[in-house]
């Protein structure tokens, strides 16, 4: 062993794996994929097996052809974990937090340049914790996930240049 370790994954390795693991979670086909998104299957083919730069477009069209969490898709390449996204297709964990800190920043403004590190690292270990202590869904929770995508998606960058 020459005790250098190894280059880690592309992001396009990455983003395949995850792509690959949401879609056979949701029991789908490259094909059935390819239409939902409204797209030629030889270019769904070239997403899927990361061959072309990260595309937001194409990550939110495959996550509303599959039901799942785009943020996800994105953390996954972001954390090294493409089962990330697979764990997170149901729940939508992902757009959880984007919408928390989507929220957090439209309130907290400014104010938010005089939050150290500790505090923040403390609320956030502090809610992962939590977390861990037991998970329990209500229809509040499912309502305010509904209106804070829909706020997500309402802000989201148009495709293009």
């Amino acid at each position: 062993m020459s005790g250098v370790p190894p280059d880690p994954p592309r992001d396009g390795e990455l983003l395949s794996a995850a792509v690959k693991a949401v879609r056979r979670h949701r029991g789908l086909t490259p094909a059935e994929v390819a239409a939902a998104m409204n797209m030629a299957l030889r270019t769904y083919e070239r997403f899927e097996s990361g061959a072309t730069r990260l595309n937001l477009d194409h990550i939110h069209r495959f996550a509303a052809a599959t039901n799942s969490d785009p943020y996800a898709l994105i953390l996954a390449v972001v954390i090294g974990s493409p089962e990330f996204a697979r764990r997170s297709a149901d729940n939508k964990m992902a757009t959880i937090l984007t919408i928390a800190v989507q929220r957090f920043d439209r309130t907290i403004q400014d104010r938010l340049l005089d939050l150290d590190a500790r505090t923040l690292i403390a609320a956030v270990t502090g809610m992962f914790d939590t977390l861990l202590d037991g998970d329990e869904t209500s229809e509040q929770a499912q309502a305010w996930l509904k209106t804070g995508a829909a706020e997500l998606l309402a802000t989201r960058p148009k495709p293009g240049r």
